[in-house]
């Protein structure tokens, strides 16, 4: 009897150690946009990290809201939603972008979630430090990445 239950135990902790894990591990991932203002702006995107296409195509969602401090005087903040589509036809997900203007560029901080097909289950965010050119912006987003099952 004994050794049967010591043979059960054995038998599930083989089984938790084999099993896949059921939330995947955050993955370091690094996204720049590329933005040249115009109308319509155009936006396209690259990854590193390995979770998330390679490239592809960014939108605005057109209605966001920005902020300039005491009777818009001051620094601007701003708070919108970016629609990622890969050039892959892996999928598309969302940026949710809370920043503000600076000298140079932005500053602030994203959250990812809302993916379609590959990116369903997508979460997580980080940072984001914008800088500008004459004509556009390119944004460079930092952070850990996730997909859950």
């Amino acid at each position: 009897m004994r050794r049967a239950r010591i043979g059960a135990v054995i038998g599930m902790v083989g089984a938790l150690i084999a099993a896949p894990s059921a939330s995947a591990a955050p993955t370091a991932t690094t996204i720049s946009i590329h933005i040249v203002f115009g109308n319509p702006a155009t936006e396209t995107f690259t990854t590193t990290g390995g979770l998330l296409c390679l490239s592809g195509t960014a939108i605005s969602d057109p209605f966001f809201q920005t902020f300039g401090g005491r009777q818009n005087r001051g620094n601007f903040t701003f708070h919108l939603v970016k629609t990622l589509t890969c050039d892959d036809d892996s999928g598309t997900f969302k940026l949710l972008v809370d920043a503000a203007s600076t000298r140079t560029g932005t500053v602030g901080n994203f959250a990812a979630g809302r993916g379609t097909d590959d990116y369903v289950g997508i979460h997580g965010g980080g940072h984001l430090v914008g800088t500008g050119f004459n004509g556009g912006l390119d944004d460079f987003y930092t952070g850990m990445v996730t997909i859950a099952p």
